[in-house]
């Protein structure tokens, strides 16, 4: 599981998470109150793109969420124009993920864990998943496992 880490000095902070998400994000709400920061809770009577609207530059944007549905709340954050150095994108749960073939360049669908070697679904070839994550194939590189 991630942690949120406080990001300190900021205008604003603003919390959206689920239930869960907002049992991870606690430590760092409770750090913006030591800190006697102003800050948010987005609570669900509105849409999260009209709250977000709202906000003033200098904000910054902590999110946790279920895997599935962290996807589209970066999206929406991202259309307002929060940018990766204005937020956390915090997950939970099941991730699912695509990671990219080294060799063959096909996609192969799993779920992340720690660690972990899967074979390409397209040449077989045995592959560990790095952390480099490309944009434009929406998908992790899987690189040749050590044997």
């Amino acid at each position: 599981m991630q942690k949120a880490l406080f990001v300190s000095g900021k205008r604003k902070y603003l919390f959206c998470a689920d239930q869960n998400g907002m049992e991870i994000i606690q430590p760092v709400i409770d750090l913006a109150v030591a800190e006697k920061a102003p800050y948010e809770i987005y609570s669900e009577d509105q849409p999260l793109i009209e709250w977000l609207k709202k906000q003033k530059m200098g904000c910054y944007l902590y999110v946790a969420s279920e895997w599935a549905k962290l996807d589209s709340l970066k999206k929406i954050a991202e259309e307002v124009g929060f940018s990766e150095e204005e937020a956390q994108y915090i997950g939970y749960g099941k991730r699912w993920a695509k990671v990219f073939c080294c060799r063959c360049h096909g996609i192969t669908n799993v779920i992340l864990e720690e660690n972990q070697e899967i074979a390409c679904s397209e040449c077989d070839l045995l592959l560990g998943i790095s952390d480099h994550y490309s944009t434009l194939k929406n998908a992790y590189l899987g690189y040749v496992a050590k044997l």
